[in-house]
């Protein structure tokens, strides 16, 4: 029995190893390099993850449900996807030599790292969900998580260069887009050579799934770009030592998400309630448990974590903001069948809506610091929760009567 529910829930805990090796990845190196060193790569990673969130605004999702999870279509797709990813690379690349960087070399290194071991995952991910080959993709994470760390652990025994760190993580990161890209038999030479048939696939749907990005990435980060600009930096700690423990929920509902949407498409409305039912029953009950270990164990947690008695004063935070994450992994449910049933365009409005009712809250809230920010992003949370499941119940139910 322990065997199964390992097996059924490989994906996510794969999906958890990954996110483990990367927090490992920057406590290893970090005791090592020098201060300038680490703050010089934890800038320019976040400057390249930024520069890629282009390369995929949420297309992902945009390239399964709009080949209607057909192999061929989604394959054909996903390799115009990652040469226009590969192109965005070079650009950020290229566009860096125009500004004044301490390393141009070294940030071409993150971004090349940053594209293997983010972007290409992501925009490969429909291969295995259209095939439904879930145990596959997490059996790569798995390997490919190991693999960081002991990199990550051999740089730290042989005092490595983060040059030489960078390095080691492109070339694992370039055997492992060669290996799935020849399993997922990826032809990114066909592209070339029937460019502009390719740019006829997309079509105008596209949009909505660039809209929803954005729109989501507003209202989620808004709260935190507030704490970044405007807080002092002591409180910003607080808020990010806190906020950073709370986002564990996020790896659940994307693994959760990115496993149940090929379910959703082209089934009977039967067969999707049973599947909503039974997901958000398992989000339910994995997030409520996380919260009652929070609940009881958040700021030993904090304390264990973060090393100083400083940081257990952002425990209220941690438990508002894992409280709207939960919220946030309902609407995750409820937005998975919006997207599959060709309805993407229909959550612009409502997280625009959840937007504003962000920037209100912080007007307001504004003089109750992290507080205000976290509750803020609490009331956008349990906004988009109602709306995203008020929107689907109706339209299955409009759909039953129909």
């Amino acid at each position: 029995m322990i065997k199964n529910k390992v097996l059924y829930n490989l994906y996510p805990i794969s999906l958890y190893a990954r996110q483990i090796a990367g927090s490992l990845i920057l406590f290893i190196i970090a005791r090592y390099l020098s201060v300038y060193d680490f703050g010089l790569f934890s800038s320019y990673k976040n400057v390249a993850v930024f520069c890629f969130m282009f390369a995929n605004l949420d297309y992902h999702n945009y390239i399964l449900v709009s080949s209607k999870a057909n192999v061929k279509e989604v394959q054909l797709k996903i390799s115009l996807f990652l040469l226009n990813a590969i192109s965005i690379g070079i650009m950020i690349a290229l566009g860096s030599t125009f500004f004044h960087l301490d390393s141009h070399i070294l940030f071409i290194l993150v971004v090349i790292r940053t594209f293997f071991d983010g972007t290409f995952f992501s925009l490969i991910l429909p291969y295995f969900q259209a095939t439904k080959t879930f145990n596959t993709i997490a059996k790569i994470n798995i390997i490919y998580a190991v693999c960081i760390s002991t990199i990550a652990i051999i740089s730290y025994m042989f005092k490595l260069s983060l040059y030489k760190f960078l390095l080691l993580n492109i070339c694992l990161g370039l055997i492992n887009f060669i290996q799935c890209s020849y399993f997922a038999q990826i032809n990114y030479f066909l592209v070339f050579n029937h460019i502009k048939r390719f740019c006829k696939m997309v079509d105008k749907s596209i949009w909505a799934y660039i809209g929803v990005s954005i729109a989501s990435f507003l209202y989620s980060q808004l709260s935190s770009l507030y704490v970044s600009t405007f807080l002092p930096k002591e409180q910003a700690a607080l808020y990010f030592s806190a906020f950073t423990i709370a986002s564990v929920v996020g790896i659940l509902i994307a693994a959760q998400v990115q496993k149940m949407m090929p379910d959703l498409i082209n089934n009977s409305i039967e067969n999707i309630k049973l599947i909503l039912k039974k997901n958000l029953k398992i989000m339910l009950i994995i997030t409520g448990g996380v919260f009652m270990f929070m609940l009881l164990f958040g700021k030993l947690l904090l304390l264990l974590l973060y090393g100083q008695n400083y940081y257990g004063n952002a425990y209220p935070v941690l438990l508002i903001l894992m409280f709207g994450n939960i919220c946030v992994a309902e609407a995750g449910v409820y937005g998975a069948y919006i997207t599959a049933s060709g309805n993407q365009k229909k959550k612009i409005p409502m997280q625009l809506e959840a937007t504003i009712l962000t920037i209100l809250g912080l007007i307001v809230l504004h003089k109750f610091g992290i507080y205000g920010a976290a509750l803020s992003f609490l009331f956008a949370a349990i906004y988009i929760s109602y709306r995203y499941t008020n929107f689907t119940l109706k339209f299955i139910n409009s759909s039953i009567e129909k």
